[in-house]
């Protein structure tokens, strides 16, 4: 009697073990979902699938700044009109100015014979940086001018190209960035103080644009 009674509560403990064994299964998934059973050659193991995410591209400011130029009513190195020599009206041209850099407190404008630079045809300072035009015989306000001289008269501004020979003279007009306002009010009359604003323009200048033209006596 005793042997059974053993036996039994063996019995009982070990459906009790397999009870809690099944619980804990169930325990595992509580959303309904049965486990596929594992195919042939599949193990137990879950693999994981890792995403990655690559991030845009960013877009790199060069900070490359537009190249500053000036442009005349003629081609570069091309034939000025005559308009604009002393063999016509002798006004000054009109000018294109763009992409002046930023940092310019003034521009000033230059014109030279290639031939003969230390007598510059036009010597003009203290240009607002935010001009992009120069209108055909004028000049913005609050300017400064040089004499100049094309070898015939002396005058305040402009004095157009005027070859004395049959040759064909190459002409160079620079637009200047200069770092600051001059504080120089020249003689009108005097290629001296002309030549001081010339070199004063080039002393403060940090930045330039060109175009070249050609003139010729007729």
């Amino acid at each position: 009697m005793l042997i059974k009674q053993k036996s039994l509560g063996n019995r009982t403990s070990h459906i009790a073990v397999l009870c809690s064994v099944a619980f804990a299964v169930a325990s595992c998934s509580t959303d309904g979902r049965v486990l596929r059973d594992a195919g042939p050659g599949q193990g137990e193991s879950v693999a994981i699938v890792v995403t990655t995410v690559t991030p845009p591209t960013e877009v790199q400011d060069t900070g490359v700044q537009a190249t500053f130029t000036v442009s005349g009513t003629w081609l570069d190195d091309g034939a000025i009109d005559s308009r604009h020599t002393c063999a016509g009206a002798n006004i000054s041209p009109s000018l294109a100015i763009s992409n002046t850099p930023s940092s310019a407190m003034s521009l000033a404008i230059t014109v030279i014979d290639l031939a003969v630079p230390e007598k510059p045809l036009w010597v003009v300072a203290n240009i607002n940086p935010g001009q992009t035009s120069i209108q055909e015989g004028g000049l913005p306000d609050g300017v400064i001018v040089g004499a100049t001289t094309n070898d015939k008269k002396v005058k305040a501004g402009y004095n157009g190209p005027c070859p004395t020979d049959s040759e064909l003279h190459q002409y160079l007009l620079v637009v200047y960035a200069l770092d600051q306002m001059l504080e120089f009010t020249p003689d009108p009359t005097s290629l001296t103080d002309a030549k001081l604003l010339y070199e004063a323009i080039q002393s403060s200048a940090f930045d330039s644009a060109e175009t070249r033209f050609f003139a010729q006596t007729p």
